[in-house]
């Protein structure tokens, strides 16, 4: 079948069509390539002084279409360097080469390319190979948790700490102060993180009852993570899970993830996944009662 490709457009409905997209995959799949609160992210997550400016949207993500219209696959960088992720639908492997290509003619001037590439991805693997790219290691693990087999009771905490989420104790700056600090070392907020984090909370997927935090005996936050919640394949990515520099190893991230759990087999969310960067982390997270786990490879153009 004939495919037309071309940049993606802000101004369209470019983003609620990769939205469906990735809907869809997870249901064809029975697990994701990307979640929803990633490509949320993507659009939404002002991180850097790069993606302050929302016409880098239209920079780094191109789109494939069928002869009829429908979203095919498409090529995403999240930073606007030389890394990014491939997609294609069922049936459309094919694509992967051509889009491959066309990120190999357009974007290499970002510097050395790399991808992340899932294990269930296995069509890709040739391709990225002949292609030039050589496994770099694995860089992630997800795990997945059945979750009426891990919910129950919560874990104590100490005398006069607390759960709570944000739709109920909506402290912002107290939320975004724990983040700073447990993912960049920092102790003083701006007025650009305050409006960059209230722009991440317009993201589709943000539920504020589903971003929970643990605050301490004064107020304080001291840990917290989020959901994001496909209600349509009933699974949710729990991420941005953190502690307080001040806080760590006391069993708190582990505490604010099991109540997190409770609340969403509480709504009638059958499946959780946690992806984990670091061997801390992984270990964590494989401690909570996951049924299995799958792995990302980066993938890195030759010299």
């Amino acid at each position: 079948m004939k495919t037309v490709h071309r940049p993606y457009q802000d101004r369209s409905d470019d983003f609620e069509r990769m939205w469906a997209f990735l809907v869809e995959d997870y249901r064809d799949r029975g697990t994701f390539i990307w979640t929803l609160g990633r490509l949320g992210d993507w659009k939404y997550g002002a991180w850097s002084e790069y993606k302050y400016i929302p016409c880098y949207l239209g920079d780094d993500a191109h789109l494939w279409f069928d002869a009829f219209g429908s979203l095919a696959g498409f090529v995403v960088s999240e930073n606007g360097d030389g890394g990014f992720t491939m997609f294609a639908a069922r049936g459309n492997g094919f694509l992967y080469r051509e889009i491959l290509d066309w990120t190999v003619a357009h974007w290499s001037g970002r510097g050395r390319l790399s991808t992340e590439v899932h294990q269930e991805q296995t069509e890709l693997l040739d391709i990225l190979q002949e292609a030039g790219f050589a496994a770099d290691g694995v860089v992630a693990v997800t795990q997945k948790y059945v979750l009426r087999d891990v919910t129950g009771d919560e874990v104590p905490l100490p005398e006069g700490y607390r759960i709570v989420d944000m739709d109920s104790h909506p402290d912002w700056d107290g939320k975004r102060l724990l983040q700073l600090d447990a993912f960049q070392g920092r102790s003083e907020l701006t007025e650009l993180d305050r409006r960059a984090y209230r722009y991440s909370r317009e993201c589709p997927v943000y539920l504020p009852q589903y971003d929970l935090s643990i605050l301490d005996e004064t107020g304080r936050y001291v840990a917290g993570c989020q959901a994001f919640v496909d209600a349509r394949n009933g699974y949710a990515e729990i991420e941005r899970i953190c502690t307080h520099s001040a806080y760590r190893r006391r069993g708190l991230a582990a505490a604010v993830i099991r109540a997190c759990f409770n609340r969403l087999d509480a709504r009638g969310i059958r499946l959780a996944y946690i992806t984990g960067y670091s061997p801390g982390a992984q270990a964590l997270y494989a401690k909570l009662g996951a049924v299995s786990c799958s792995s990302w490879t980066v993938y890195r153009a030759r010299p």
